[in-house]
């Protein structure tokens, strides 16, 4: 499996749970913790998926991903909260999930050329 995916969130913990976990099931991951590192890592390889906490410190998550998109175009992008289902988001899941529920979303994500 060579799909790659980039996360960002800013609690260490949910970070470190999302690489394992998506790491275990052979994606590439990249992890990190701010919108700096996030936009370095874009720079530097090519990623299927971002995964995105909605409620940065830095920025929004619709700017980051309209910044993404921009460097990025056929990226997809999996969002994460906290808070309930925000009206007109697609792929979501909310915090606390369970993992077994977030590597079948990923995968139905990377799968359907449809989602975006």
């Amino acid at each position: 499996m060579d799909e790659r995916i980039l996360i960002i969130d800013d609690e260490p913990l949910v970070l470190d749970t999302i690489q394992k976990a998506l790491g275990r099931q052979g994606y590439t991951t990249v992890a990190v913790k701010d919108v700096r590192s996030y936009m370095n890592a874009l720079q530097t390889g090519r990623f299927d998926l971002a995964i995105m906490d909605m409620h940065l410190p830095d920025t929004s998550s619709s700017e980051l991903a309209r910044m993404t998109k921009d460097s990025s175009p056929k990226i997809k992008f999996l969002f994460i909260s906290g808070a309930l289902t925000p009206p007109g988001v697609k792929n979501f899941i909310q915090k606390p999930f369970r993992i077994e529920a977030l590597r079948k979303l990923v995968r139905e994500i990377l799968d359907d050329p449809e989602r975006a």
